[in-house]
């Protein structure tokens, strides 16, 4: 039963995969090509709530939220003066312009596609929440973590189910080992600008790899006439 529960197990990391890969990935990769390509707005047109270029907008800050709490933080500026894109616009971090806000505040506001993609003050800019971002590098690492996930949770699934010995202790170090092996290759394509797909191309051979010598190690723990995970033999 365990084992055939681990099998089903690994559907969850292999959908979480799908997302990151098939769908987000491409999504965020296009998104961040449109914003770094997207001519300027005329300055003689009317403009409009959704638009494909980018605007320069002057706003009036309204007010300005800056609290620093770990992964409760918020940072966030309320907006207006605008005919369309006033409100409340969001950021990851408190600097180096946000946090600098006082209410009455001039400042001006990049817009595309209906959202404020940075501020600037005095020559200083910061990038809002929703600005596109250069960083599927490290979409690449978790989806490919995720997929490695699902199938090593299902071969264990299996082994289990086979009545293998000893396969319980091999799933933390097996997801711990494969963490770091997606994690490395994620930082350094990020760091280099590598291009996303460098990340599975690393990760995926050296982690199987690295689970075969992580077997093959379980396997001269176990005692003497044990079945292995690897000799093709089912339990008596």
């Amino acid at each position: 039963m365990g084992g055939a529960l681990l099998a089903v197990t690994a559907l969850a990391p292999a959908a979480v995969a799908w997302y990151l890969l098939a769908v987000m990935l491409p999504n965020d990769t296009e998104r961040y090509r449109a914003y770094t390509t997207a001519a300027t707005c005329p300055a003689d047109s009317p403009g409009a709530t959704v638009e494909e270029c980018v605007r320069t907008v002057p706003f009036t800050v309204n007010g300005t939220v800056v609290h620093r709490a770990g992964k409760s933080s918020e940072f966030r500026a309320t907006l207006d003066g605008a005919p369309y894109w006033s409100g409340e616009t969001g950021f990851g971090d408190a600097g180096p312009v946000l946090e600098g806000l006082k209410p009455g505040d001039r400042v001006d506001g990049t817009v595309w596609r209906g959202q404020v993609m940075r501020l600037e003050k005095a020559g200083v800019t910061q990038a809002t929440y929703d600005a596109p971002r250069d960083e599927v590098q490290f979409t690449a690492g978790v989806g490919t973590l995720a997929a490695l996930v699902a199938v090593f949770t299902a071969a264990l699934g299996a082994m289990h189910f086979t009545g293998r010995p000893g396969v319980p202790a091999l799933a933390r170090p097996l997801f711990l080992l494969t963490l770091v092996i997606c994690a490395a290759p994620a930082v350094l394509a990020f760091w280099a600008g590598l291009p996303w797909w460098t990340v599975p191309a690393v990760a995926v051979p050296v982690a199987l790899l690295a689970a075969r010598a992580l077997l093959r190690h379980h396997e001269a723990k176990l005692p003497a006439g044990s079945p292995t995970p690897l000799d093709g033999r089912l339990p008596a």
